[in-house]
């Protein structure tokens, strides 16, 4: 064991393990050896699907941190993650089961060996992406903390992930809010072919603990002992309230990459060494139990294992769209109407009493993002605060506190990755990107992370956040502040997305939103904030997922979202008053699930129809639309469906190629009028 803490002070040398510890280590580590050595003779017989990474050579690691946790503890782990599961007390019948893709295992199929998630036991399952479990351990501890429930948070991951910027913006925020998590990179030199020396600019991982002022310590992970005394006193430093450890275990990897690795980047004298450096052999020599028994018995358990698995019923194939949404609506009960008194107030103050509303409601409820408190943590919230870049948070901490209302460095990934496992945990936390364009910084965290975790994981996770951005053009922002990209959010299964266009609708969708099991993306147009109408008084909600009739007409359909509505409407009256036109205005207010029902029932009356989208032309939701129309009630149109959109480009700064760039009124009267004309 090294020392490389970047706190002063030193930690009590060791945690001793007590005879029954050192047994019960030895049993887990046997385990988890015997289901890998069952893996790679099961996988050659070619019928078990997809790949494998087994965990020889690690054992000790698993084993010596999971000694220490209970299930309601949380850890997340890797590709290379049975060793994890087995040791957090997975069943293994399941995991056998889930390794062949039967609707008996673990994720019902839908994930596998890379996937595994058992979160009756804590385990928050294996990430196929290199790092993607270390910002959801961080919001699982964030979690802890929020809840007072005590639980500790540990994420696995290789030395790999080390050098992915997750890792980084994950230690920072982790340490500026002493959450309870425990980081262990299980270093075994290799990131997948490539040596770790080549690749990492230390020789120590645990060392760039030093840079973010916690706790660093190098394990030797061949020894169950050395692990188990670190992980002890990492762990509880954590319970204590004294912060995050990063532990660098170092461990060799005693076969290839994955199940049938060549290995032609090391030597066969390396690997025969490799595999003689084993380290529950070694621990083995010294059991003070009956060896025999316990691998009869664990062979006994693997034949069952495997016999069951090979025995059970495949996942039904009507059933392939199934875990992709929740299936649990919000509870009726909680919703309230719109009640009929209305004021006026602005899109902002909508959004802002939405927020508040919910925040009151539900102490699960927390927001984060950059500048929403003006340096909370650091002291009494600064006078006259921002409350994020167009205020909707303003105040908010005054009352909630800065543990519900966390500024947070400009660390998107970071953050965002923390939201969706403080979601996972147990919280309904609301991230503020700012501006949709900023995105793309935490597009493995949205689409890898929060959208596929229900669905890969057979329906055990729920993602209950919001994701609020700043979207649109027209402000002169320029091309990296006025993106939409609704047309990318739309395009991935397991979120949900909604864009809504007035005050009323954005505090009614928002406040759904939070209460939604499900991860969505709240479009919010940059136009529309100081945008004023009614706005009901109150808590109200508007369900996801329903268009609503905007102004109703008969002789074309003018179908909208978001700032388009107000277009659609200008247009709209301008064909009536100038051109004796009818048309009905459709707000789809939800653009992921459509509600095609809605829009397909107009264009049937009207017969006609145009669809506006501030996105470019191809692959957007106008398109979808068209597409969607186009194949519902073709015989019944008397024009071809048209795509009012933006230009084929990014946002351009210079005002006139702005204003040429975005849909415009005009536009759409005159797609119209040529409608009559044909």
């Amino acid at each position: 064991m090294k020392q490389s803490s970047g706190q002063s002070g030193t930690e009590p040398a060791t945690r001793q393990a007590s005879a029954a510890a050192r047994e019960a280590g030895l049993r887990t580590m046997l385990r988890i050896r015997g289901f890998e050595d069952r893996l790679l003779k099961e996988f050659a017989k070619g019928d078990m699907p997809g790949f494998v990474h087994t965990y020889h050579g690690a054992e000790p690691v698993a084993a010596g941190v999971c000694a220490h946790l209970s299930d309601d503890d949380i850890i997340t782990s890797t590709h290379r993650g049975h060793g994890h599961c087995i040791a957090k007390g997975c069943d293994i019948s399941a995991m056998v089961a889930e390794l062949y893709g039967r609707e008996t295992g673990l994720c019902r199929g839908r994930g596998g060996s890379m996937h595994i998630a058992d979160f009756s036991r804590g385990m928050l399952g294996a990430n196929a992406i290199v790092g993607g479990g270390i910002s959801l351990a961080v919001g699982a501890a964030l979690a802890s903390e929020v809840l007072g429930d005590g639980r500790v948070a540990v994420s696995f991951f290789g030395d790999g992930a080390a050098n992915q910027g997750i890792f980084h913006e994950s230690l920072n925020l982790a340490s500026i809010w002493r959450l309870p998590v425990v980081f262990v990179c299980e270093n075994n030199g290799w990131a997948e072919s490539t040596p770790t020396e080549y690749a990492t600019s230390v020789a120590d991982i645990a060392v760039r603990a030093q840079a973010y002022d916690m706790a660093g310590v190098v394990v030797d992970g061949s020894d169950y002992l050395d692990v188990f005394a670190q992980a002890g006193l990492a762990i509880d430093r954590a319970r204590r309230g004294e912060g995050p450890t990063l532990i660098e275990s170092k461990v060799t990897r005693m076969r290839g990459h994955y199940v049938g690795d060549p290995e032609q980047y090391r030597s066969r004298e390396q690997r025969r060494s490799a595999r003689k450096l084993d380290p529950v052999a070694s621990f083995a020599a010294d059991a003070g139990f009956d060896l025999e028994a316990c691998q009869a018995e664990i062979d006994r358990e693997l034949d069952e294992a495997y016999a069951a698995a090979r025995a059970a019923p495949w996942p039904d194939p009507a059933d392939v769209e199934r875990y992709v949404l929740s299936e649990r609506l919000p509870d009726p009960r909680l919703s309230v109407a719109a009640p009929t008194t209305e004021r006026e107030g602005s899109y902002v103050q909508a959004v802002h009493e939405a927020l508040a509303e919910a925040m009151r409601a539900d102490a699960r409820v927390i927001i984060l993002g950059e500048d929403i408190a003006g340096g909370a943590g650091l002291g009494p919230p600064l006078e006259g605060a921002m409350g994020g870049t167009f205020g909707a948070t303003k105040g908010l901490i005054e009352e909630f506190g800065s543990e519900r209302v966390r500024d947070t460095p400009i660390s998107e990934a970071g953050f965002v990755g923390a939201a969706v496992g403080a979601a996972m945990a147990g919280l309904r936390p609301v991230a503020d990107i700012m501006w949709a364009s900023f995105s793309p910084y935490c597009f493995d965290q949205i689409f890898n992370q929060a959208a596929k975790m229900r669905y890969m994981f057979g329906g055990q996770a729920t993602v209950p956040m919001v994701l609020r951005m700043a979207m649109g053009a027209g402000l002169r922002a320029g091309g990296q502040h006025s993106d939409t990209l609704q047309q990318i959010f739309t395009s991935i299964p397991g979120l949900k997305v909604v864009a809504p266009a007035t005050p009323a609708t954005a505090k009614g969708l928002l406040l759904r939103a939070i209460r939604d099991d499900d991860p969505v993306v709240f479009l919010e147009h940059m136009s529309l904030y100081r945008t004023r109408g009614p706005l009901p008084e109150g808590r109200y909600e508007l369900p996801i997922g329903k268009a609503a009739i905007e102004r109703r007409g008969d002789d074309v359909s003018l179908i909208a979202a978001g700032a388009a509505v107000l277009l659609a409407l200008e247009a709209a009256e301008r064909l009536a008053v100038e051109h004796q036109v009818s048309a009905e205005v459709v707000d789809l207010r939800t653009l992921s699930p459509l509600d095609t029902a809605t829009v397909e029932a107009s264009v049937r009356r009207t017969r006609r129809a145009v669809v506006i989208d501030e996105s470019p032309p191809r692959c957007s939701v106008a398109s979808e639309l068209a597409a969607t129309i186009s194949e519902s009630v073709f015989d019944q149109l008397r024009a071809p469906v048209a795509r009012i959109t933006a230009a084929n480009s990014p946002v351009p700064f210079s005002p006139p190629l702005e204003d040429a760039y975005l849909p415009s009124a005009d536009q759409v009267v005159d797609a119209v009028l040529q409608m009559n004309r044909d």
